[in-house]
């Protein structure tokens, strides 16, 4: 059974100075310190030498007998107990402190100022303290036993992140939240929360704008250095509408996630703490397993799909073993997905990034593309291979509309590396459908083309499959020099005219080709159609060609689209 919220007040842990004033101080009068009465109350001490030294938490309880000549020590009091984090201090005024400069130093320093009568005698005020405040030690170890009982179990029964998250919300009755430490989405439970909450849930993360809000950062560098669950207040310009408990998930002192706990008992915080200390340390051990898991299968899947795309995974019937071993379908039809960091040499130069932080770039850009990957094919093969990712992908036997599908993941891809790392951009290939495993090998060579050919031309932030590719598939088995002599060959002259006298027919030509008809090249241009056959003529005048003849027409149409390509 889930532990409930604890109302009764026997029960309640660590009485505050407020609680303790409506009970067992109920005798006594406040008489300074009022906006200090929700100070924790740890421990009752009487003071009644001056060696005494207040502690965190302790409430005070004195005659001011070896102080009362000494206005000066009086004052110290409060503010040694306001530095120790004392809770309070209560005093029989009569017949020694008279003076009110213990008054005014405590409502100073927000320290509770208690007097009682002379006739009160102090152990009848510290014995029933005492009792609630061990009372409350027994409970806070039984509730801790209990949280501690509950979350060995789902341990030693091998649960995951998911079935941790929701034992967390049932114990504390509230919304849970558990990210890795890139804030990617692990796990949620509990009822309603803020719309910060909501977003995160529909992201599967928290987004971007949060995440590196100066508040925020500064929130989690404060639980990183605490190594432990703290108080956060409300962003309300983030949409996080409530306070909420944040802390670290951690393991041999790396950071590997966060829990976030909304709607927590508020009147029984100390057991919201409790719990997601003990949350973190168990999510700790098993995120530490589901990594090493996944790294393993991740491996033996790795080396499975480099045997394929190398075609070095010996015979069909290997391969087929091996596909079964792994729960990967080689039956039906496949393509090969190249993910590839547009320029990344470029941009490590530009931001002097180390070599520590490039592998770990490498590998969060692999885990984002996986996860875009496997959300669309489960069973899909994904392999990092330096700035790349590269994949499998099974269709089965009914490909359908495969082009739009895949169109539509490389989007997908897209978008979440740009929102993980704006300014970041990926090109994405795919091949045509092939059989496996056979056509795994060439159709790596034939993304692998597509994708150089992208590079070559800094075509960045592209999408394309191989079938799509056409003509600038066929150029990029040419190499540049050849390219640039082929292009000068045939407009050479033209971008000579047009260089020295600040012409336009090169553009003249190129809209001309494209449209196939004066008038809409004209239109094109915004000239007028006597201004484009003038133009035309000079064309003829200059290169010597035929217009006319359909070779020379796709010659010119290389050459611009060359021109294009090598931003000539």
């Amino acid at each position: 059974m889930a532990a409930k919220r604890v109302e009764a007040e026997t029960e309640a842990p660590r009485p505050t100075v407020r609680e303790a004033m409506r009970s067992v101080l109920a005798s006594a009068k406040l008489v300074a310190g009022a906006d200090g009465l929700d100070r924790q109350v740890e421990w009752v001490r009487l003071m009644e030498t001056p060696e005494v030294q207040p502690r965190a938490g302790d409430l005070m309880f004195t005659s001011g007998f070896p102080i009362k000549d000494d206005l000066d020590a009086q004052i110290r009091l409060v503010g040694r107990i306001a530095e120790g984090g004392g809770a309070g201090l209560v005093v029989r005024p009569l017949p020694y402190l008279r003076r009110p400069e213990m008054v005014t130093e405590a409502d100073r320093l927000k320290v509770p100022l208690f007097t009682i009568s002379s006739d009160v005698q102090f152990v009848d005020l510290m014995s029933p303290l005492l009792e609630r405040i061990i009372n409350a030690e027994h409970w806070r170890l039984k509730r801790s036993i209990e949280i501690h009982r509950r979350f060995t179990e789902l341990v030693l029964d091998g649960k995951g992140v998911n079935e941790i998250c929701r034992t967390l919300a049932d114990l504390l009755e509230s919304a849970v939240v558990v990210e890795d430490a890139s804030f990617h989405l692990l796990a949620h439970a509990g009822g309603s929360a803020d719309a910060h909450r909501k977003e995160t849930i529909l992201r599967q993360g928290t987004p971007h704008r949060v995440l590196y809000d100066p508040q925020i950062q500064r929130t989690l560098r404060e639980v990183e250095a605490k190594r432990g669950p703290v108080k956060v207040p409300a962003f309300p310009h983030l949409g996080m509408s409530r306070e909420r408990l944040i802390a670290p998930i951690l393991a041999a002192n790396q950071v590997l996630g966060y829990i976030s706990i909304l709607d927590h008992p508020p009147h029984n915080e100390e057991l919201a703490f409790m719990a997601i200390e003990q949350a973190a340390l168990v999510l700790a051990l098993s995120i530490a397993k589901e990594r090493e898991l996944s790294e393993v299968e991740g491996r033996v899947r790795g080396e499975f799909l480099e045997d394929l795309l190398h075609g070095t995974y010996g015979d069909e019937a290997a391969a087929q073993r091996r596909a079964r071993h792994v729960g990967y379908p080689l039956h039906g039809s496949h393509i090969v997905l190249l993910v590839d960091i547009d320029d990344f040499r470029g941009f490590n130069r530009a931001r002097q990034i180390s070599e520590d932080a490039i592998q770990a770039l490498k590998r969060e850009f692999l885990r984002r593309v996986t996860g875009v990957v496997r959300a669309s094919y489960q069973r899909a093969l994904v392999q990092g291979r330096s700035d790349q990712v590269v994949a499998l992908l099974p269709l089965g036997t009914e490909i359908g509309d495969h082009q739009a599908r895949s169109h539509a993941l490389g989007l997908q891809v897209q978008q979440a590396i740009g929102e993980w790392k704006p300014g970041f951009t990926i090109s994405v290939g795919f091949s045509a459908p092939i059989e496996a495993p056979s056509g795994v090998e060439g159709a790596l060579r034939e993304v692998t083309s597509v994708m150089e050919s992208l590079a070559r031309f800094k075509r960045w932030g592209q999408v394309v499959a191989v079938p799509e590719l056409g003509l600038t598939g066929l150029l990029a088995a040419v190499s540049d020099e050849r390219l640039v002599d082929y292009s000068r060959r045939h407009l050479g002259p033209l971008i000579e005219h047009d260089s020295a006298r600040k012409g336009a027919l090169v553009a003249t030509l190129r809209a001309y080709l494209e449209t196939g008809e004066q008038q809409h090249a004209a239109q094109r241009l915004r000239v007028h159609p006597n201004t484009l056959r003038y133009r035309l003529d000079r064309i003829r005048e200059i290169t010597g060609l035929n217009l006319e003849d359909p070779e020379t027409r796709l010659n010119l149409s290389v050459a611009l689209r060359v021109q294009t390509l090598l931003g000539m």
